[in-house]
């Protein structure tokens, strides 16, 4: 599993719309995503990852973030690179 390659679809995404974005603005968020998907590795589902990325981001920003259909399309890409 490749942390720039998922740094880069988060990034990409930019969920809190930060400006100028930092490359390691996420970085904490990226590994607490990275974590879940090594304890989840063969019974990983897209709907499991979709709802870790918006627990994730819904805890560290709490009343910046609000779960997003995004989120879907980019668990989708994470797991494309991770799997």
């Amino acid at each position: 599993m490749n942390f720039y390659k998922i740094q880069e679809i988060i990034n990409e995404w930019n969920p809190i719309e930060i400006e100028p974005l930092l490359d390691d603005e996420y970085s904490l968020e990226i590994r607490y995503i990275m974590e879940f998907i090594n304890e989840q590795r063969s019974d990983l589902t897209l709907l499991a990852l979709r709802d870790k990325i918006n627990e994730v981001f819904s805890k560290t920003f709490e009343g910046f973030y609000t779960q997003s259909e995004q989120a879907l399309a980019i668990a989708k890409k994470i797991m494309h690179v991770c799997l």
